[in-house]
Order: structure tokens, then sequence, then C-alpha cells
């Protein structure tokens, strides 16, 4: 359990049937690279007229991918200025960001939600011990990890580009957002590329698309049924510029006395939150799909629906805690349940 809202996988299965031609008016061939990164297979279909353009451009892509989960990952050593190096350093003196890590931290500034916590990190790794020895985390020892939790422990000063800790045993956990910054940062890397005609980056279910499908129709996606590996609940579609990322209780977790305690934590409690499922957010960037899918896992029905009143670009479907499903109602025309559902 690397983070309190890494997804591993989060199973947006893509469900797409490529041919040759479609995305403009000249043939197009497609090219597809498939790296590890993050803990999960990062995979890049793009398509082009000009293959070995599209070939260069996918390499550059990952490359950028690749150098946002160096800088964002906590546990590896990312070099100058990045998460590791704050964690290790930022309670003595002001660590100086790499810009990577300074702009995913000056969106985060930005975010007023007190229920998603990337200072979480020593409830997680608390947690991460229990689930190795198959037990719970004694409740005094996860009352003194809430204490080294909150925004006030540490401070982002986004002129200097430097971060420092007030708490000496303050860590920040970015498992809830760094794979979608990087899928941004691939697919904006992506576009300077003239020879992509459109493309689609799926880095374990966070998705983004560059332009729609060939054919010029939007990309159809799966959404993982969270109770059946084996089955999905519906499909949704993605049109050109628009992302979608899952939080969901049934990847990371363990069972202990038939109840399932699984990696997403509540930052009021310390617990795995109970209020869903899963949650699936489609919204125009892959930033914001992933923050959203990790903050709304931990809200409430009725206050995402307000938020959604407010948001008119986001979009949900949500599993509750007792298997029902609510699809927002921009999802309505295009939501298309599986058998069964």
């Amino acid at each position: 359990m690397k983070s309190y809202c890494k997804k591993y996988l989060l199973f947006l299965i893509l469900l797409l049937t490529f041919s040759i031609s479609g995305c403009g008016e000249e043939e197009q061939i497609k090219v597809t690279d498939t790296r590890f990164s993050m803990d999960t297979f990062v995979k890049i279909d793009a398509y082009s007229d000009k293959p070995g353009e599209a070939r260069l451009a996918i390499d550059d892509a990952m490359q950028t991918f690749q150098k946002t989960a160096q800088v964002t990952d906590r546990f590896n050593d990312g070099g100058p200025g990045s998460l590791y190096e704050a964690n290790s350093k930022a309670a003595a003196a002001p660590v100086t960001l790499a810009p990577q890590l300074a702009g995913l931290l000056n969106y985060l500034d930005h975010q007023p939600d007190a229920q998603l916590d990337i200072a979480i990190a020593p409830v997680v790794d608390l947690w991460q011990l229990a689930r190795s020895q198959n037990r719970l985390p004694a409740p005094e020892k996860l009352q003194e990890s809430l204490r080294h939790t909150g925004k006030d422990k540490y401070h982002f000063d986004a002129a200097a580009q430097t971060l420092s800790y007030n708490d000496p045993d303050v860590k920040l956990d970015l498992g809830s957002v760094a794979k979608g910054y990087a899928v941004g940062a691939a697919a904006a890397t992506l576009k300077k590329h003239s020879g992509i005609t459109c493309a689609l980056i799926n880095a374990g279910g966070n998705i983004k698309a560059i332009g729609n499908k060939p054919g010029n129709m939007p990309w159809r996606v799966a959404i993982q049924h969270p109770r059946d590996p084996e089955a999905f609940l519906g499909t949704v579609m993605l049109h050109d510029g628009q992302s979608a990322a899952t939080s969901g209780d049934y990847q990371r977790y363990y069972e202990l006395n038939g109840i399932r305690y699984h990696h997403i934590l509540d930052p009021q409690t310390g617990q795995p939150s109970r209020l869903h499922q899963s949650v699936t957010v489609i919204a125009p960037s892959a930033l914001d799909a992933d923050y959203h899918s990790t903050l709304f896992f931990l809200l409430p029905t009725t206050e995402i629906k307000n938020r959604l009143t407010a948001a008119k670009d986001l979009a949900v479907v949500i599993v509750e805690n007792d298997g029902s499903i609510f699809v927002s109602e921009n999802l309505q025309q295009t939501w298309q349940p599986a058998k069964g559902i």
C-alpha cells in the first residue's frame, strides 16, 4: 500500500476496436508503446500518417511521464527537488522543488478540500505495517499518527517554489493525484508533436483522450465492477480532451473478521472510508479526474451532487456501499449499463 489513494490499476477497461484508417483524411497508422511506471502499465496508442514521428512523440511523452513519476514518488529518491528529498529535509529547511512537483503542489494549494489530505503519509504507513502483520493499527498509535497530518503541517511557497514542514514527523503522500498529473504531463508533451493525429493514454485506468478515436467517434470505456473482477458495470464515452479516473475499495485491501480494510483513508478518522465501493469521475483534465475521484470517494453522495451542480464539467458514476449505482445527469444519455446491471 504505497499511498492512501493510489489507484493500483483502476480497471477502466478500454473497449477499443481500431482500424488502420480513421482519425483524419489520410491513412492513419496506429503506433503503440507500453511501459511500466508508478506500479502500473502505461500504454499510449497514437495514430499518425507518419509512424516514425509518432514513435518519437510517444517516447518523448513516456519520458515526461517517468520524470513526473520520479519526482512525486516518496519511496524512491527522485533526485534534487523531489518529494523524497522534501520528506527527508523539509522539516529542517525549505526545499527547492523540481518544476513538476511545484506545479502539482500549486494545483493542490488552490484546492480548499480538507477531506483530501496529502499529509496523511504517517497514517498510511501505520496501516501498511498493520496490513503486513494481518492486524489493525492500535487505536492509540492511529490517534498519534493523526496528530502529524493536515494542511497546517506544511507550507508551499509558490513564488519561491519551496516546501517546508512545521512538524518533523510530517510526510506528504501524492498517491491521490500523481498518476493523473503524470498522464496530463505526458498528454501535453504528446500534443506538442504535429505528427500525432489522435491518441489515448491509459495509465492503469487514468485515461486521457487526445482527439477522438478513429472514425471521429468518442472513445468508449468500461468501468470495472467493484465486486466482480471479471465483469464491468457499464460504459461511458470520452471525447477529445476528456479524462477519466476511478477510486475504489476493491484493489488494495485486506479482510479481518469479514470486514474489508482498503487503502483510501478518511483523513478525519484515519479509517478506510465506507461511503462507496467505487467512484469514477470524467473531467477536462487527468489531474482533475484523479483528484476528484479520490475526493468524491470520501464524500457522501448528497454532497457530491451539490458539487456537481456548480462543477458542470465533471461527471460521475458512483457505486454506493449497498451496490446501487448513481450516474450523474450529464452522463444519462451516453451511459450504457452492462447486461444484468
